[in-house]
């Protein structure tokens, strides 16, 4: 039998017929080891000897316990970001639990080409597995680097001049 890791186990149990004590399946002795919290093997034996003391050829039970869930990530903060060109980004990261590994956030790649300087939009990924290689489904942020602030003019020199009519006027810039 294989079962997914914290998934409840209860054994079908066995039956045993002797030539002459008939049903004897009540005095089957059975040794359960199985603990669904522990990744592993665990082999269940039956055993059971008649009134006459015959020992049945002991029978056993392999139960595997996996783990095949895949974490999951979780992305801390916005999974969209928009953010002015040349402003400095501190990525918020991401979390991953699993069903049996716990908090495996520390574990987690990322892929981060965000550059800050040049206008476009960027993919961060994360990715992580468990112990048992179980991976998470790849999540993902956008990172877009923006350009919404107006140039500024500056003007050189005053901004009010008075000049006299027939004047020479000469624009000094800005």
């Amino acid at each position: 039998i294989t079962l997914e890791v914290h998934t409840p186990y209860v054994d079908a149990g066995a039956n045993a017929q002797d030539n002459y004590d008939g049903d004897i399946s009540n005095n089957i002795i059975v040794h359960n080891p199985v603990d669904t919290s522990q990744v592993g093997t665990y082999i269940i034996t039956y055993d059971v000897s008649d009134a006459s003391l015959n020992a049945a050829t002991q029978v056993i039970r392999t139960v595997e316990i996996v783990d095949t869930t895949p974490p999951v990530i979780t992305l801390i903060d916005a999974s969209y970001i928009t953010l002015e060109v040349h402003t400095p980004y501190v990525d918020a990261g991401a979390n991953a639990q699993d069903n049996y590994d716990g908090d495996i956030s520390n574990n987690i790649i990322v892929n981060n080409p965000v550059d800050t300087s040049k206008l476009g939009t960027y993919t961060i990924t994360y990715d992580v597995s468990d112990a048992a290689l179980n991976a998470a489904t790849q999540v993902i942020r956008t990172v877009e680097i923006v350009d919404t602030t107006p140039p500024v003019i500056t003007l050189i020199g005053e901004n009010f001049i008075t000049l006299e009519v027939h004047s020479t006027y000469e624009d000094a810039g800005a």
